[in-house]
């Protein structure tokens, strides 16, 4: 009986000096994954960046036709008409990219990236009140974190799988926003998980300048999200909707663009029933995309959703506190599908 009382103690010594030194290996490797991630993503990007860019130019392969406003208004009203049938083959014909983009960005990035952030929460947790303040809460309380972030990392993959079907019959693109690290988590963390409750906790809010109109902004490429960028960039699958190339928007719309608070492209916009305006930026030479926002309309969307966040500074992946927001399961989600479904 002695010698069971011992054999116990034993293995029980070694199984919590073994998940101390665990513990202490995750929190040490946090910032060595987060890099080796960021050179995966980074990595695979020059191929499916240009996947992704293919799927944007052939879906609408006239597009640099209307980098600036020409023609009456009553010639690109026909013209919208006109594309609007022409995409119909375009559309059919791209099905197999949409699914093989769809596939990447939604399984394979969005997936991994969640596994990281879930992964952290389980061995290394932000939150004291989870066992991230000592050794004793944080072993007493890994049997629940471990259920927890399994049951969330659950969801997130049962998401990409969905998305990965929806996007390749609704078309998405893989588009870039830059901005802050304190945004970028504030932004793409799920509202309470890990204490984090306040108003700006995982939405999309209107910055300044809006040049092309009230809303939330997304760059095709990189170096024009960089621009915009403070030290972090959120790369993201948006489901764009009804875009308008404001090339071909009435010209007292186009004439707005191109200065601050240009609310007549938004309003306009909304009216005619379009959900995003495509501009381009000729000072600059570059494409952005405004998703049109009054008072927020967007902020929580289903139309926006995050992949993973780059910290620029450091050339990393930069963990979100929680894990992100639910692309599907999340009350605010459902109920702007179903006002957008009925």
């Amino acid at each position: 009986m002695d010698n069971e009382l011992i054999e116990l103690c034993f293995w029980g010594v070694i199984i919590v000096v073994g998940l101390i030194l665990l513990r202490l290996l995750l929190q040490r490797s946090v910032p060595v994954i987060g890099v080796l991630f960021y050179a995966f993503f980074r990595g695979l990007s020059f191929l499916f960046s240009f996947l992704n860019g293919l799927q944007r130019h052939l879906s609408k392969p006239w597009r640099p036709l209307y980098k600036r406003h020409h023609g009456s208004d009553g010639f690109n009203k026909f013209m919208r008409g006109f594309w609007t049938v022409l995409k119909i083959p375009l559309y059919v014909v791209l099905t197999p990219l949409r699914f093989v983009n769809a596939f990447f960005y939604n399984i394979v990035v969005h997936s991994s990236f969640e596994l990281f952030n879930y992964l952290g929460e389980i061995f290394d947790p932000t939150s004291s009140k989870e066992g991230g303040a000592n050794f004793i809460t944080w072993l007493l309380l890994l049997p629940l974190r471990l259920i927890k972030y399994g049951w969330h990392y659950l969801l997130s993959l049962t998401e990409s799988i969905i998305w990965t079907v929806i996007d390749t019959i609704v078309p998405a693109l893989t588009l870039y926003h830059g901005t802050s690290k304190d945004a970028s988590v504030s932004i793409c963390q799920s509202p309470g998980r890990v204490g984090a409750k306040d108003w700006y906790s995982g939405v999309w809010n209107v910055g300044g300048g809006n040049y092309a109109g009230n809303g939330i902004y997304f760059a095709p490429i990189r170096s024009t999200a960089d621009h915009y960028a403070s030290d972090a960039m959120i790369i993201c699958r948006v489901s764009l909707g009804k875009v308008i190339d404001l090339g071909m928007a009435p010209k007292y719309v186009y004439k707005q663009c191109g200065y601050p608070n240009a609310l007549g492209a938004t309003e306009w916009g909304l009216k005619n029933g379009y959900t995003t305006g495509e501009w381009w930026r000729g000072d600059e030479g570059w494409w952005e995309y405004c998703m049109y926002d009054w008072q927020n309309r967007y902020n929580s969307s289903w139309r926006i959703r995050p992949l993973y966040v780059e910290d620029l500074k450091n050339k990393r992946v930069h963990r979100v506190p929680g894990g992100m927001s639910h692309w599907l399961f999340r009350n605010i989600v459902v109920k702007d599908l179903m006002n957008s479904l009925f």
